[in-house]
């Protein structure tokens, strides 16, 4: 089985991108395409990884990240990514701020991402 990564994001044709993309190098993906759905997935499946749009309807990826440290006592046991078409500096410190581990900016580059992704597995252990 490959690490199990979840993915939070509203826009169907990312959602089936990333979740293609990551399925094909060995990832065990769930999706979401909202933020409560998203908070629900995340308790029942129990991801290695999140990667959390910034901009879903209803809740935010901001609130869903407060929303899941919340539900694990304020540390959460797994890297959690943006990705987002926000590419200005003040943004990119609003998100890391926020306490998110990294971000992807959309367009999504895979190869990028896969770079991220192996990272941060890389600092978290097995």
């Amino acid at each position: 089985m490959g690490r199990r990564v979840l993915i939070v994001e509203d826009d169907e044709k990312s959602r089936r991108l990333l979740s293609d993309v990551l399925a094909f190098h060995g990832y065990e993906v769930s999706a979401a395409e909202n933020g409560e759905e998203g908070l629900r997935t995340a308790q029942t499946r129990e991801p290695d990884l999140a990667l959390l749009d910034i901009q879903l309807p209803g809740i935010s990826g901001f609130e869903l990240l407060a929303r899941l440290r919340k539900a694990q006592h304020g540390a959460l046991r797994y890297p959690v990514i943006a990705v987002t078409a926000s590419v200005m500096e003040q943004d990119r410190r609003k998100i890391l701020a926020a306490g998110f581990d990294a971000f992807v900016s959309k367009p999504v580059n895979i190869g990028e991402l896969l770079d991220t992704l192996a990272k941060l597995f890389v600092r978290t252990g097995p």
